[in-house]
């Protein structure tokens, strides 16, 4: 392909192309888009022109993709994508309402609390749009400094100056059995009742292993690991393939794990981590973020933010 055709394929081409590939089918893109077939049958032919290849093929009335249109759909996507962040984030910087709103949460809270959040935020300003990262709690803190997400939530609290922290709940850490366990049927445990049984364990630096060191230690002892990983997931999939035992958030109870039981820890006397709700100072202002902020407090204090160490 040559320059000078490069430089003539344009967002509606990208566009165009992106829709008729979601369905495969001229007439049905056609009436998606609110144009003729003749328009969407043009647009495909005249990209194939401009690229110099083939994207789909058809045989009588049948359409298919080839697998060199499948790869220009990606990129397109990402490109349009890339356009629209760049709007959105010129707009935030001007002060304007933000259209895209990059959250980043550690694993627990994307099962629940997060969607929750959004869901309800999307009921009061419709056309919004997020794009959200999970993972550790220190890297989603790494992540808002870096300036790659505008909301963080996590069991970390930053102190930087320029960030805007505010605890929202507390919640328990639970002992993570396999469900044939003896323990499984229990309420509630003693962590010092598994203080010889190897250990599952995030890897060094998250905060999860952190708060079951803790744990661990003011149970009076120091945890043995069996193997470390990078996903709190995965942190389960151990536990019920009955390798070891972990402590993982209450967040977890968001979800069930067919193989795995969580109990909770009665000694240590209490066990939990605070979850915490941040973001740039230069941003509080905007309405997304404050409709946000607002409604994260409501539902920490609906999810526990009452609960404390004494209780």
């Amino acid at each position: 392909m040559e320059e000078s055709a490069a430089s003539e394929i344009t967002f509606s081409d990208l566009e165009l192309f992106v829709s008729f590939a979601e369905r495969e089918h001229f007439g049905r893109t056609a009436a998606d888009l609110g144009v003729s077939v003749a328009t969407v049958q043009r647009g495909v032919r005249a990209l194939e022109r401009k690229l110099g290849i083939a994207l789909v093929e058809q045989a009588g009335r049948q359409v298919r993709m080839l697998n060199a249109g499948r790869v220009l759909v990606r990129e397109a996507q990402a490109v349009l994508r890339a356009r629209l962040d760049a709007v959105d984030t010129t707009r935030a910087e001007a002060g304007r309402p933000q259209r895209l709103l990059r959250i980043a949460h550690t694993y627990s809270l994307g099962l629940g609390f997060v969607p929750g959040v959004l869901a309800e935020l999307l009921q009061q300003h419709a056309g919004l749009r997020f794009h959200c990262r999970q993972s550790s709690a220190n890297e989603v803190v790494s992540t808002l400094l870096r300036g790659e997400c505008d909301v963080a939530f996590t069991s970390v609290s930053p102190t930087e100056a320029d960030l805007v922290v505010e605890p929202l709940f507390t919640e328990f850490v639970l002992l993570a059995v396999p469900v044939d366990d003896p323990l499984a049927e229990r309420d509630e445990v003693s962590l010092r009742e598994v203080a010889d049984r190897p250990f599952i364990s995030m890897e060094l630096g998250a905060s999860s292993r952190t708060h079951m060191i803790n744990a661990c230690a003011r149970a009076g002892f120091v945890p043995r690991f069996a193997i470390e990983v990078s996903d709190l997931f995965v942190v389960e999939a151990m536990v019920g393939a009955g390798i070891g035992v972990s402590v993982v958030p209450e967040g977890m109870n968001d979800h069930r794990h067919p193989r795995v039981a969580r109990i909770r820890i009665h000694d240590p006397d209490w066990a939990g981590r605070t979850i915490f709700l941040a973001y740039q100072r230069a941003i509080g202002q905007h309405p997304t973020v404050q409709a946000l902020a607002r409604i994260a407090r409501t539902r920490g204090r609906e999810r526990g933010s009452a609960r404390s160490p004494a209780e």
